[in-house]
């Protein structure tokens, strides 16, 4: 085979490849979909990342959902703050999400036990109301906001059993001086 048609067969195969690569089919597929086209299961997306907040208005989103809650808008904000640093695109390494950083695994039984409904980790408003709610739920059932800190950090039954962890303590004690500094500053209102 001359080389000029050897070199354009090459180049309309690569073509080819890189055209069923982009459309989302492996190679090896190419040809059962000219055969009968496929149903592609449906998936389940996350919603699509927003635009990311600033930090007054990623403020705004706490106080209110503390506010709602019940809540001193300064102890939320202090646990936010500690999270994620009021950064709703944070990723803890465990999986954690958002300006609250909830655990998945939370989100899935405590936004319907304790918002009547699912929420979205990824949307900032859901994330802050879902932690303002968790944190509201744990004062409820401990009656001391340092063990509701505890129980945001180590879980609810480990507070129960054992109280504060030791490997909790830097936790509770660095969240309680930031919130009474954020008090001292009057940023919660």
């Amino acid at each position: 085979m001359p080389r000029v048609p050897r070199l354009a067969a090459l180049v309309a195969a690569a073509v080819a490849a890189i055209t069923l690569a982009l459309m989302g089919e492996p190679v090896y597929a190419a040809h059962k979909a000219a055969a009968k086209p496929t149903a592609r299961p449906a998936v389940h997306r996350a919603s699509p990342t927003p635009a990311p907040l600033t930090k007054v208005q990623a403020r705004a989103i706490l106080i209110r959902a503390a506010r709602r809650h019940g809540l001193n808008p300064n102890f939320v904000l202090a646990v936010s703050y500690w999270e994620s640093g009021w950064n709703q695109a944070a990723r803890s390494r465990t999986g954690a999400i958002g300006l609250m950083q909830v655990e998945p695994y939370t989100a899935v039984w405590a936004g319907p036990a304790l918002l009547h409904r699912r929420v979205d980790l990824n949307n900032p408003v859901d994330n802050a109301e879902l932690g303002a709610a968790l944190l509201r739920s744990y004062l409820d059932q401990l009656h001391n906001p340092k063990l509701a800190l505890a129980a945001y950090y180590q879980g609810l039954t480990g507070v129960r059993r054992h109280g504060i962890y030791p490997s909790s303590r830097s936790y509770v004690d660095g969240i309680w001086r930031l919130r009474n500094r954020f008090q001292a500053a009057h940023l919660g209102g």
